[in-house]
């Protein structure tokens, strides 16, 4: 519990990416006490620039991707991000002080997934199986950490464990995300001539509203409104209005184009003025749930007494960015206590998932 303790409270919260450095050198002499040999990479700005869904937001702070290995020829590869999501309303405590009630310790990343770190760090804790762990950073803004680590740096594993919150089931697939901006444009004048004006945020409500509607029909969930930008002075009426645009998509489904077209022709029907900006797509991911690695973590956590459903996730993780190689997430968080206030994760369910972690590098012996 220590460690986790030490983690959450290095306040790792993007956008923008705070601390990262901090967290990574905090892990890199924790894994050189297990005997790994670590390395810190950092990804340059250029990369953020182009491929960052809320540059400029990034600059001024570093991203740092944490390799470790302990053997030359890995068997097994982990991947967890240390990236959190900010805070948000709602807690009864400090986010980045670890609380402990009735086993359950409560912070910001707990679940999501500092917990995972912790399992991993306590299977590995005297161990000498072959594996490969990445902790990287920017999951929570399209999984960019992991996908330099991939494209870039050319890691290659043949098998991959993931910790996105998902105890006591396992994550065989996982839903893509569409994301975007939505600006409406109206007419701005005074405030005191509001009828001589558009204003772009009523525009932009009634843009939303029929949004939503016309996107509840279709598997998976849309969020608009997640941010949005608009007028600083309450003395004019708002000549633009923006609003953030968030759809997840089933492995295999339809991708921005849809999205394009439900836009522009909900706006068109409207008469609505408007832009509509894709920041980003990450498809999703599929691993045959018969594949040897699920079929390991399966008989390892029956083991421990549970009977695990294998499931396609609906949140979105970095199993996409490695390709067409068994990539299979376990974790002791919750799907529920991801991005909530008051966050948590059940300490006992860290050690459970260490177990399983370690009985799955016993088994692949």
């Amino acid at each position: 519990m220590n460690l986790l303790r030490e983690l959450v409270e290095i306040e790792t919260v993007n956008p923008p990416g705070t601390h990262y450095e901090e967290f990574t050198s905090v892990m890199r002499d924790r894994f050189r006490e297990l005997g790994f040999q670590v390395e810190l990479v950092e990804i340059p700005d250029e990369f953020l620039d182009k491929n960052y869904i809320y540059s400029p937001r990034h600059r001024g702070n570093k991203r740092v991707i944490l390799l470790a290995r302990n053997d030359p020829e890995p068997r097994l590869h982990f991947n967890f991000h240390y990236d959190v999501v900010p805070a948000g309303n709602g807690w009864v405590t400090d986010p980045f002080k670890l609380k402990v009630v009735d086993d359950r310790a409560y912070g910001r990343g707990t679940s999501d997934m500092k917990g995972a770190i912790a399992s991993l760090y306590l299977a590995l804790s005297g161990q000498d199986f072959p594996v490969e762990v990445a902790l990287v950073p920017d999951e929570e803004s399209g999984g960019l950490g992991t996908r330099y680590l991939v494209e870039k740096l050319r890691v290659r594993p043949r098998n991959v464990i993931l910790g996105e919150p998902s105890f006591p089931d396992l994550y065989v697939g996982h839903f893509g995300i569409v994301r975007g901006v939505v600006r409406v444009f109206g007419k701005q004048v005074h405030a005191s001539m509001a009828n001589e004006g558009v204003n772009a945020f009523l525009e932009a409500s009634r843009f939303a509203l029929e949004l939503q509607r016309r996107y509840s029909s279709l598997e998976g969930s849309t969020v608009l409104g997640g941010y949005v930008e608009g007028s600083t002075s309450d003395g004019m009426v708002p000549g633009i209005f923006a609003f953030s645009f968030y759809r997840s998509v089933p492995p295999k489904g339809r991708g921005p184009d849809l999205d394009q077209e439900i836009v522009d022709e909900t706006a068109r029907e409207l008469g609505i003025k408007h832009e509509f900006e894709i920041k980003s797509f990450v498809p999703g991911s599929m691993t045959s749930p018969s594949s040897s690695l699920t079929k390991t973590i399966e008989a390892c956590i029956r083991e421990m007494g549970w009977e695990p459903r294998k499931e396609v996730a609906k949140i979105r993780y970095d199993a996409v960015f490695y390709g067409d190689v068994d990539a299979v997430n376990f974790g002791p968080g919750e799907p529920g206590q991801a991005h909530v206030a008051n966050e948590y994760v059940d300490l006992r369910n860290v050690k459970r998932v260490s177990q399983v972690y370690r009985c799955v590098m016993r088994s692949m012996l």
